[in-house]
């Protein structure tokens, strides 16, 4: 049976009940001048502000102020999981706090809620468009957005049995936990991504194959820019909803891309009126108005576009750079630095032709090693467009399970095997790490079939050395032993792999080949690799590979020496009690004979050794 109230349609075994009924609310209360109670005494009260809230936040865990507990007397004090509200800027959006504090008069408590409601579930309901929706419903017909302490007390609550609040609660968590997930992973993935451009754009790092010296090139010099010029007077009331061609804004731009869909038109005189300015595929632009320097590149374009004032096209000359690669350069520290250094202390609110005159900046001379470079950070775009994707799906499929669970049209049934399980989508998890049941020998024999599948290429040849790297790190992925890696002078090495283990099995099951030169033994797919991969997919461990692969897949072999062998010191430190520093990692390399020579080289310089360690903190 259905219960028709003023919020909708909910189970009739659900009560519907105010807030204010269910809970106490509370307006905060700011002690003034503030200023005269504020103090930097770790013994202060957490002073809570919105500045203290991170982005799409959950819980708030820290402030950035205290104040003195005279000043807590004149304010509000909140406690360890209450619920405070913001009554104006972010419009009802809670929070669920982990500290004790005060909070002043921009904000609202729930507390006491909870004889009638789980946490977790009061949450997710307050969150809600049917929350979100009684919130709008009061301000109508008020031009003020701010919430007061009566309005929030006269929301209305569907309140089913706990027992269901809890399945509710797990279902919409293990949801959360997946967002949670891919959005730590899309960072991840753009700060990796930052690290590449940074070094692959200034030739810090050489792809293999590419040794000719790196050229200056002059933006103005060697290219045209080009803009809708002023006297052509468009104006927008001749921004059309549809028409003969789009027209690029600069609030079209959109992760380096043009959103197509948001697009307004001109008509067909407006496209003709100046061809310098007719969007082609592949064309890289820049924002010289409002917010200036944002930068795209034209891709998926179906239809003649063109620009609006507050937009260049740029095109190199003669091919004299590939235009995708100089997509990135403009999107990197190069491009941003010349802003910097051009705004030299006042704030620009417009580009002009002439200021990119003194843009200059090195390229590599030949297109081959530009589209490399390129091809190498498109295809990290790509990765994280993908991911970008999915974590849009999952959040959409979040919503249509919040609109369906808290309004009981799907009921999460209570299994009496696996009670406060729920009964709804499962969201996928990474496979488990899983023992093969084969001996070590072995299992490193597939795994280094499996490493060499996944990083071997013609272009860019893989030798032991990173190979035994490799293999070092998904064991500590797989929290498997590294007791055969001893402190050889190339880092952590294990001789029984190379000897008597995981490589002479994967050679001689034709799994890998491996080839001597004067740079050493490189190695290379083999016959019988179908057999190693088909061996990795039954133990289920594609998705450590593909950690490996995610993670290294553009590290230099000194990169991987730095971090691996900063890795094992790490350990070492930690399983003797001693704190973790540049300094201690430094005095434990130095007293190993092997591995000693390393702080005499530009990869171990303290700096290094630092950024390992934190790279480390979020590797492993």
């Amino acid at each position: 049976m259905v219960n028709l109230t003023e919020i909708g349609k909910f189970p009739e075994d659900w009560e519907i009940e105010k807030l204010g009924c269910k809970s106490d609310i509370y307006r905060g209360g700011s002690p003034r001048p503030i200023q005269a109670f504020l103090t930097t005494s770790t013994h202060g009260v957490n002073w809570i502000k919105i500045g203290d809230v991170a982005p799409n936040a959950k819980y708030i865990t820290a402030t950035d102020e205290k104040i003195i507990p005279e000043g807590a007397y004149r304010s509000r004090s909140v406690q360890k999981g209450d619920f405070i509200l913001s009554n104006s800027m972010s419009f009802g959006r809670p929070y669920i706090l982990k500290i004790d504090g005060c909070i002043h008069d921009g904000w609202l408590v729930i507390q006491n809620y909870e004889m009638n409601f789980e946490q977790e579930y009061l949450y997710y309901f307050l969150c809600s468009d049917i929350t979100t929706q009684q919130y709008i419903s009061m301000a109508a017909g008020s031009s003020v957005r701010n919430l007061s302490k009566d309005k929030v007390k006269d929301v209305q609550i569907a309140i089913p049995s706990r027992p269901e609040q809890q399945r509710i609660t797990a279902a919409l968590s293990d949801t959360d936990a997946y967002i949670t997930a891919l959005e730590k992973l899309i960072t991840k993935k753009r700060l990796i991504k930052q690290g590449a451009m940074q070094e692959l754009l200034i030739g810090k790092r050489r792809l293999p194959g590419f040794y000719e010296k790196w050229k200056g090139f002059n933006l103005i010099e060697n290219s045209t820019l080009k803009a809708r010029i002023g006297w052509q007077g468009l104006t927008t009331a001749e921004y059309l909803d549809d028409g003969y061609a789009y027209l690029i804004t600069g609030t079209d731009f959109a992760r380096g891309k043009i959103a197509w869909e948001g697009c307004h038109f001109v008509d067909k005189n407006r496209y003709d009126q100046d061809p310098n300015i007719q969007v082609r595929n592949g064309d890289v632009l820049i924002t010289k108005d409002g917010t200036i320097g944002k930068v795209a590149i034209v891709k998926d374009l179906f239809r003649k576009a063109a620009l609006n004032s507050g937009v260049f096209v740029v095109r190199p000359k003669n091919y004299a750079c590939d235009s995708v690669y100089l997509y990135y350069v403009l999107l990197s520290e190069i491009f941003k630095d010349f802003l910097t250094k051009l705004a030299a202390g006042s704030t620009i609110n417009h580009l002009y032709q002439k200021d990119f005159k003194s843009f200059e900046f090195t390229l590599p001379p030949t297109k081959d090693e530009q589209i490399a470079i390129a091809t190498i950070l498109s295809d990290m775009d790509i990765e994280i467009d993908a991911l970008t994707a999915k974590l849009e799906k999952i959040r959409n499929i979040k919503k249509g399970m919040m609109s369906e669970l808290l309004t009981g049209r799907i009921r999460l049934i209570e299994v009496e095997q696996e009670k406060m399980k729920p009964a709804i989508i499962t969201m996928p998890k990474p496979t488990p790490t899983q023992k093969s049941g084969h001996n070590q020998q072995f299992d490193d024999a597939v795994m280094i079939a499996g490493i060499v599948n996944a990083f071997y290429s013609d272009k860019f040849r893989l030798g032991r050395k990173k190979v035994q790297k490799l293999l070092y790190f998904l064991r500590r992925y797989q929290d498997e032993s590294t007791v055969a890696f001893k402190k050889k002078a190339a880092g952590p090495y294990a001789d029984v792999v190379r000897y008597k283990g995981g490589e002479p099995i994967a050679r001689s099951n034709g799994y890998v080949v491996t080839t001597t030169s004067d740079k050493g033994s490189m190695f290379a797919k083999g016959k019988n690799m179908s057999l190693a991969l088909d061996y990795i997919q039954r133990w289920g461990k594609q998705n450590d590979i593909q950690w490996l692969l995610d993670n290294f897949l553009y590290k230099s072999s000194d990169d991987l020496e730095l971090l691996s062998t900063v890795d094992m010191a790490i350990c070492d430190l930690t399983g003797a009690g001693i704190s973790v520093s540049v300094e201690s990692i430094k005095h434990l390399i130095a007293t190993n004979k092997e591995w000693r020579a390393k702080l005499n080289r530009q990869v171990f310089e303290d700096r290094k050794i630092a950024q390992a360690i934190r790279d480390l903190e979020t590797l492993l």
